[in-house]
């Protein structure tokens, strides 16, 4: 798993990325119709094609995470996961966690809950996109089977392809970011719980891909293995806890699972944990520079924007005609019957959506005597739209339009939001 090629992962962001996907009644990921030759036979060669499922079945599935599990060796795993941190793929720190769910996980049988999972290990009969598996392992660190155990094989699989001698061994400023994570850890108010810890790192900017998912996807690795824990709720390598124990939390508003939904700072670290896992790294006694940051050579790929509208800048006014991007090789258009301003100051047209769908960006002579489009159930809808004038993918392509006729009154009951809604919800308009 070295740092995937930046032009790949760049398509298939276009194909997985909730900002372009689109998935079908089979889980089927579409693929823009805007992807080249090019594009596909990039994917091709890097072994990552869209929409290559596995469906395991329970056995199998457990049988395969156990096995790879055993060939990992749990240093080299370490050290790939300390390495994670700032010099290799984010992919490597799914190794170390998978492999201990691996080892933890008993032999049983498949013991369906609400929902379909097993209690148990969390499997479920669903088929998985290996590719988008791979894809968001690289992304965020994530995928090593909290969720379902195949994520956990797969994890192990990428890495056993490998030869030993390529996985990567920490640099000095992994291992020193590593012991200055645990040390951020040990210095929290005893109060704190894992919202706070995440913030704590988020705002000591340790981590590469410094973002809040990144550290808290740290944190649950962290947790998982056992070095955050309590004693009520252990990680897998103080003892194996089953799915069901793991999905409990404090709250509905408690959004990560067991042992670190219920870990506070008051509870410390699990130190004879960390050594044995950790303690064969030798912790530099100075801060090492940071890595420098080189701009490499990207090999272009089709534009995935696409053709732009041309825009009219300013603020909304009623008569103006926006064009929507759906996504990338899809468009529709909302009309501005009004703009007011509301009680918190912010400027609202009153929008409705227009009846077209394009492969390409709506043009002003292409909106003129266009009609309105209903939602599916035949209902005229309508939503005051903040944000007209500043949000991506909504572009005013033409101004004082005549507003088209409609049979209906104008709804009674109009919500508000932003105008990056206009995308979400058109799927209530229209069928693509």
């Amino acid at each position: 798993m070295p740092h995937p090629d930046p032009a790949v992962m760049a398509l298939l962001d276009r194909v997985y990325s909730s900002r372009n996907s689109d998935v079908d009644n089979e889980g089927r990921h579409r693929i823009p119709s805007t992807f080249t030759e090019a594009d596909h036979q990039q994917l091709k060669a890097a072994g990552l094609e869209p929409n290559v499922f596995i469906q395991w079945g329970h056995d199998e599935t457990i049988d395969k995470l156990r096995q790879s599990a055993v060939k990992v060796d749990l240093r080299a795993a370490a050290d790939a996961f300390v390495a994670s941190m700032v010099s290799a793929d984010l992919a490597w720190l799914s190794v170390l966690p998978a492999a201990i769910l691996g080892r933890a996980m008993p032999v049983h049988a498949e013991d369906p809950m609400g929902g379909g999972s097993c209690r148990v290990c969390f499997f479920n009969a669903g088929a998985i996109d290996a590719t988008q598996a791979a894809y968001l392992r690289h992304l965020s660190g994530g995928d090593w089977g909290v969720d379902h155990p195949a994520n956990g094989a797969l994890a192990l699989a990428a890495a056993i392809d490998r030869p030993p001698s390529s996985w990567p061994q920490p640099t000095p400023r992994d291992v020193w970011v590593f012991f200055q994570v645990l040390e951020l850890m040990r210095g929290l108010p005893s109060t704190a719980r894992y919202s706070q810890a995440r913030t704590a790192l988020h705002k000591a900017g340790l981590l590469s891909a410094n973002r809040p998912w990144r550290c808290e996807t740290v944190l649950e690795a962290l947790a998982f293995i056992g070095i955050l824990q309590t004693p009520e709720h252990p990680g897998l390598m103080t003892r194996f806890t089953p799915a069901i124990e793991r999905d409990r939390r404090p709250s509905t508003n408690v959004e990560v699972p067991a042992p670190l939904a219920w870990w506070s700072a008051k509870e410390g670290l699990q130190e004879t944990l960390v050594a044995t896992l950790f303690g064969h790294l030798q912790r530099p006694e100075a801060e090492p520079p940071p890595p420098t940051t080189t701009t490499t050579a990207r090999r272009k790929t089709a534009n995935p924007a696409g053709p732009k509208p041309k825009s009219i800048a300013g603020p909304p006014t009623p008569g103006s005609v926006y064009a929507i991007r759906l996504r990338e090789d899809l468009w529709s258009a909302a009309y501005c019957h009004e703009v007011r301003t509301d009680g918190r100051g912010i400027l609202r047209g009153r929008m409705e959506y227009l009846d077209l769908l394009s492969p390409t960006p709506p043009t002003a002579e292409q909106v003129v005597g266009i009609g309105f489009r209903d939602r599916l159930n035949g209902e005229r809808w309508q939503t005051w739209c903040g944000g007209l004038d500043k949000t991506p993918g909504v572009k005013r392509i033409a101004m004082d339009v005549p507003a088209p006729a409609h049979g209906q009154p104008v709804p009674e009951r109009i919500p508000t939001g932003g105008a990056s809604e206009l995308r979400h919800l058109a799927g209530w308009n229209f069928r693509f």
